[in-house]
């Protein structure tokens, strides 16, 4: 039984990835969890550190004179993080699983003799190219942090195969494959009314994503299906921007409608009574491009057929379970037609396929991958 921690920039109770990192090991191992604002989880010891305040004017000027200065080590060690190094300090571990790029600095100067496991689940330095504020801060930032430590972690792990090989062409660096698969649900597939289709897109809801075109997609779905959006909102004028869209829609007919969002363990049985799960997302920077997110095998947990726009590391999985339609472009005229061309029989075949595929694409995959790392590392 080894000691390992879980470090994260999120509340690891909640956050999905180190979440399902903590079901996977805690019963096997002597598991810690250190996190922002953590909750309490069961049969783990867990560390809390707060969550970094928003800077006064003062200090943005200091942030900016930091950059254009490349005096990285003061963004690393920000106030809230130097509480992570205290409690490093006061703690051995064998093992360090840090899930999030600005922490690993933190992780390697303080392991003592613990390995590292660096969970690299985005590209970072592609990790927010939309926004102007960030190209000028952090991009250079997240470079620096990726040539700098990196090459220090014990072993990496990554989503999806594009990201695998963004790591190794920019940087020389092996990832090795770690898919979000949820827990295992022993769920009959939902049987479709043929005049009630129902459709679901959940997830977070930012400009980049472009959720306007699923709200789009609605005007040109047949009377026969009813799509239903499921948002976590972390900007208040897309947010408002989304709602008028979609009071607009509803005000002209459409079968569209605003979910409050469930909690992340009521995911799976809540959309499980959906017939169809939708990801048109475009790929406006290599991260979405490269996307295989929670959502995907949610989807396939759900037993939901899948209705996605041509995503490389999707196809794959779609073409080999064929359990959905792969769309030919992002247009929501093009995806509503598709939509609108199945027959009832097929949405059915869809969903018996993810049942299939269901019973492979779960955490028990994972926790034989992760049980291989580990024994790699501690042979």
């Amino acid at each position: 039984m080894l000691k390992i921690l879980i470090l994260c920039a999120a509340n690891p109770a909640t956050n999905p990835r180190p979440q399902r990192l903590i079901t996977l090991l805690k019963d096997t191992h002597k598991l810690t969890a250190l996190g922002i604002n953590a909750s309490a989880i069961r049969g783990v010891e867990v560390f809390s550190y707060p969550a970094f305040h928003k800077r006064n004017i003062f200090e943005e000027i200091r942030l900016y004179k930091n950059v254009f200065s490349q005096n990285w080590q003061q963004l690393i060690y920000t106030p809230n993080r130097l509480q992570i190094a205290q409690i490093l300090t006061q703690h051995s571990f064998d093992l360090i699983i840090c899930c999030d790029l600005v922490l690993l600095p933190i992780a390697l100067a303080y392991k003592k003799g613990a390995k590292i496991l660096f969970d690299a689940r985005e590209f970072y330095p592609a990790q927010n190219k939309s926004n102007l504020r960030w190209r000028l801060l952090f991009a250079r930032f997240n470079d620096y942090l990726c040539k700098t430590y990196l090459p220090l972690a014990d072993r990496i792990i990554t989503v999806s195969k594009g990201l695998q090989t963004m790591y190794q062409t920019q940087y020389g660096i092996s990832c090795e494959l770690f898919y979000s698969l949820p827990k295992y649900h022993n769920i009959t597939p939902s049987h479709p009314k043929a005049d009630k289709i129902k459709i679901i897109y959940h997830g977070g809801a930012n400009p980049s994503r472009k959720i306007e075109h699923c709200i789009e997609l609605a005007a040109y779905l047949q009377d026969r299906f009813e799509l239903d959006l499921m948002l976590v909102h972390t900007d208040k004028n897309y947010q408002r921007f989304l709602e008028k869209s979609i009071a607009q829609m509803r005000s002209q007919g459409k079968k569209i409608n605003l979910l409050p969002p469930v909690p992340f363990e009521e995911i799976i049985p809540f959309t499980a009574a959906y017939d169809l799960g939708l990801y048109m997302i475009p790929p406006s920077n290599a991260n979405l491009k490269h996307a295989l997110p929670n959502k995907f095998f949610e989807y396939i947990q759900a037993r939901l057929g899948l209705i996605i726009a041509p995503n490389p590391e999707m196809i794959p999985f779609v073409q080999s379970y064929q359990n959905g339609y792969i769309a030919k472009d992002f247009d929501p005229k093009t995806i509503a037609k598709a939509i609108n061309a199945l027959s009832y029989e097929e949405i059915i075949s869809y969903k018996q396929r993810s049942h299939i595929a269901a019973k492979t694409l779960n955490m028990q995959t994972n926790k034989n991958n992760i049980n291989a790392l580990i024994k790699a590392l501690f042979p």
